[in-house]
């Protein structure tokens, strides 16, 4: 192309040099090609009127050429025009002569051997650098292929020996810049996995040590139910050597034996038990080493002294409690003496009345503590149901018990604020009696001067019971504790006498509560249940 650009440009100087008149036939002839003359932009003559006739390229000079001739000052120009099927390149020639821009064309010649024997040498050279090039990348391709391949194998064998925990080979210190961040990288995780085997291995050497002197016995059981592990404790419990390989349970386990078998059958993840082995109270763990395999870790601990410190503090418990319902027939039993005595000094009080019942009240007390010894004799056998609340007329109870109480403490005022009629509630005639008694009890010994009984009933058709002393009160941050069994405020209380109180009044349904003021007082609040429907 650039060939024909420059050829058709020499044609044109040629044109230019060779005559002064505009003669286009004579020097088309003599130059071999047709030639075109614009005048200002418009198509003023040919060398052929034939051509001038038929205009195959317009009659307008291309707008292209015109704004390079015209606004880029220059003298010539190429374009490409499409005439019938095929592309044509013409060169213009531009010249300036009294104000008029005459511009002459001429195509470029398509039938010089020259230009084609150029385009055939040079299509040659380029099939020939195509093919030298090809041969070239073709080897240098192995070239680098067995370039690379050196550093892959080196890294390819290093890890297939660090799979098999062998010690790896040194890497080669100058690999291709390409692999230096990769062999960088290797040699980092080389000496990572080196730290972490050494640390597994000293985590596994402490775990043994520590597995060896654990105060409970550890086995462990691979798929097929064969021991893999056993620490000495293990072995001491069963009473029998337990080698790596063998069975780990058989007949003389005892319950241990299928009690590993229902749970590697089983899908839980994790299991206890306790049986008896041996005259020995066994707790024994199961856990699995993986979400649904066979493989299990058993921990067995010997609990059997602990069964025993706890049966000695249950006993404790229970002496403790039984000291506490002794001393609630004890109260009544106490205040009836003290009013026997006051009774027989005072010659105005009919004393054979007072006698009467205080005899027949000392009475009922002998045959509650009759009862509550043959419930202590009965301790350890299997605990009956707690009886259901009855229908029990609390303003009768608090009457009856806050008479007593008159009895034997007259230094006190106390004040009444109970219906005359009856107020029934879910509660029970006797336990309810404990529980005021120790209420107002409570309210005695906290050197009160004042104590106020009060029965309300509700409009949910259950009964309010308060007690209200105007005692040393509880400082707040005990309050929340005065229902705690063991906790008292005073040195001699038992601290179980609250406590007991809101357990007896919970299985009814109702809710003991406690309002204090430190120095002001205290309210004990009693919350009973509607009566139970018959």
């Amino acid at each position: 192309r650039q060939s024909r650009d420059l050829l058709v440009r020499e044609t044109l100087r040629g044109i230019a040099a060779s005559t002064d008149s505009v003669q286009l036939a004579e020097v088309s002839a003599r130059f071999e090609t047709p030639l075109f003359l614009y005048a200002n932009g418009l198509m003023a003559l040919t060398s052929d009127p034939a051509l001038e006739a038929l205009s195959p390229l317009g009659r307008l000079l291309p707008a292209s050429v015109a704004r390079r001739l015209t606004e880029g000052n220059e003298t010539t120009a190429g374009h490409e025009m499409i005439v019938g099927p095929t592309a044509v390149r013409l060169g213009y020639r531009a010249v300036m002569d009294e104000g008029v821009l005459f511009v002459l064309a001429a195509p470029a010649r398509t039938d010089e051997r020259l230009l084609d024997r150029r385009r055939n040498d040079l299509a040659m050279f380029l099939l020939f650098a195509l093919a030298l090039g090809a041969l070239a990348a073709l080897w240098a391709s192995g070239a680098a292929s067995r370039q690379l391949s050196r550093p892959i194998r080196e890294l390819r064998e290093s890890a297939l020996a660090l799979a098999r925990g062998e010690r790896t080979t040194l890497l080669t210190d100058d690999p291709p810049v390409e692999f230096t961040p990769v062999f960088n990288a290797f040699r980092q995780m080389t000496t990572d996995l080196a730290e972490s085997r050494a640390a597994l291995e000293t985590a596994e050497r402490r775990l043994a040590a520590t597995l060896r002197n654990v105060a409970s016995g550890v086995l462990a059981v691979d798929d097929a139910g064969a021991v893999t592990f056993s620490n000495p404790r293990a072995e001491a419990i069963l009473g029998r050597p337990l080698l790596v390989g063998t069975p780990v349970l058989d007949a003389q386990d005892g319950a241990l034996g299928p009690a590993l078998a229902a749970f590697r059958d089983g899908t839980a993840d994790d299991d206890a038990i306790e049986l008896e082995l041996n005259g020995r109270r066994l707790q024994v763990r199961f856990a699995r080493l993986a979400r649904g395999a066979r493989r299990v870790v058993v921990t067995i601990d010997d609990v059997t002294e602990v069964a025993r410190a706890e049966r000695v503090i249950a006993w404790g418990e229970m002496a403790r409690q039984v000291a506490h319902e002794i001393k609630n027939p004890l109260t009544p039993m106490r205040l009836g003496m003290q009013h026997l005595r006051r009774a027989r000094r005072d010659g105005r009080v009919d004393f054979d009345r007072v006698l009467e019942e205080n005899t027949a009240r000392v009475l009922a007390e002998i045959d509650r503590l009759d009862e509550i010894a043959r419930a202590f004799s009965r301790y350890g056998a299997a605990p009956v149901e707690d009886p259901a609340p009855e229908s029990v007329d609390v303003a009768a109870v608090a009457r009856d018990v806050l008479e007593l109480e008159r009895m034997g403490a007259e230094d006190l005022v106390w004040e009444a604020d109970i219906p005359r009629g009856e107020v029934w509630a879910a509660a029970r005639d006797r336990e309810l009696r404990e529980v005021l008694l120790n209420l107002l009890e409570n309210a005695r010994l906290a050197k009160a001067r004042r104590v106020s009984v009060r029965v309300i009933p509700r409009a949910d058709g259950g009964v309010e019971l308060r007690v209200d002393d105007d005692g040393e009160g509880i400082p707040e941050h005990l309050l929340a504790r005065v229902f705690e069994p063991h906790f008292s405020t005073r040195t001699s209380g038992s601290g179980l006498g609250l406590a007991i109180s809101r357990r007896l009044i919970e299985r009814w349904g109702g809710e003991l509560t406690a309002e204090s003021r430190p120095g002001q007082g205290t309210s004990l609040i009693l919350r009973l249940a509607p009566p139970p429907v018959a």
